[in-house]
């Protein structure tokens, strides 16, 4: 019988302190960054770069810049232009986070194959 007692004690004990801990975690993983992904990118990519780039990247008029042709090796280039604009692009920089064009530079790369 004292065993009993003794180990309900304890666990009733613990318990607020495993609550704690999971609280804890969960507020990290939250606070932690979105890793960039090619299917947030997608996402991303389609509801903010889609009605000028086009689907899938199928630009329908050249008055956009066909993103097919954007070179793999120039991803700053790429982010400097979302941030700051470009001719007709308007500057993305205080909308659009850096996660989201890393994401967003991830999904070009997988439909161009690289």
């Amino acid at each position: 019988m004292t065993r009993a007692l003794i180990l309900a004690a304890a666990l009733t004990a613990a318990a607020p302190l495993q609550a704690q801990e999971a609280a804890s975690a969960v507020a990290a993983a939250s606070a932690a960054p979105a890793v960039p992904s090619a299917e947030a990118g997608r996402r991303a990519y389609t509801s903010t770069c889609a009605r000028c780039h086009g689907i899938n990247l199928a630009v329908t008029s050249s008055a956009y810049f066909d993103l097919r042709t954007f070179p793999k090796d120039e991803k700053e280039r790429f982010i400097q232009s979302v941030t700051n604009g470009k001719r007709q692009m308007p500057a993305w920089g205080g909308i659009v986070k850096p996660e989201t064009m890393e994401s967003i530079w991830l999904y070009i790369g997988s439909v161009n194959g690289w």
